[in-house]
């Protein structure tokens, strides 16, 4: 069981991300300030800053969790392979219609950052306070690198995939695909976002659909 401590910091992460995402839907992530989520969260700027380095680090705090929800998701629907990757797509497309700056932001954190950017850990006290309904559930955390990865492996197993290439090279190929797509939905503002995904992934993986 977590500590009081456990929960109480995992309440403060939990509530940072809370005002980011619901101001991220009517504002850009770089018009959120530090201040404001310290007064949502009820905390000071020193506090603030022993969570997270950076205001940027909540970007990577969110790709984690929402990395957890597709695992939960995948886990209690049982769902593998190419049915798993199209649950991914419609989660990603969901994700970008409601608050399209976090998931670029998202995306430029990873492209501006010199070295590589390992995800935030998500401690058992934060997976209960996001996902209560889970707690009993039993899943790996892993990355998102990893989930598709794994999806990917069933995808090769059972020759779904008109490439020729190992688990390893299809995950690279689709996750440049999708991080490429949800740029473009960006760039042309497009108002039908899991439609274009899917015809764009679709291109590469055939076996993909909406």
């Amino acid at each position: 069981m977590p500590s009081k401590r456990e929960k109480k910091a995992a309440l403060i992460k939990f509530k940072a991300l809370e005002y980011v995402l619901n101001e991220s839907k009517r504002k850009n992530f770089e018009d959120i300030q530090v201040v404001d989520i310290c007064k949502y969260v009820g905390i000071s700027k020193v506090t603030f800053f022993k969570y997270f380095t950076r205001k940027e680090d909540l970007l990577l705090y969110y790709k984690s969790i929402l990395t957890l929800r597709l695992i939960i998701m995948l886990t209690q629907k049982n769902l593998e392979g190419m049915p798993a990757l199209n649950l991914l797509i419609h989660q990603f497309a969901n994700e970008f219609s409601e608050r399209p700056s976090v998931v670029i932001g998202v995306i430029n954190y990873l492209t501006k950052s010199v070295n590589h950017v390992s995800p935030m850990r998500v401690k058992q006290s934060e997976r209960i306070l996001f996902f209560p309904e889970a707690e009993s559930l039993k899943y790996e955390m892993i990355s998102l690198n990893e989930l598709v990865e794994q999806q990917m492996l069933d995808v090769v197993f059972k020759k779904q995939s008109a490439l020729s290439a190992n688990s390893r090279q299809l995950t690279e190929v689709f996750l440049s695909t999708l991080y490429g797509a949800l740029l473009l939905c960006r760039m042309n503002d497009s108002e039908h976002v899991s439609l274009f995904l899917f015809q764009v992934i679709g291109t590469v993986f055939p076996k993909i659909r909406g």
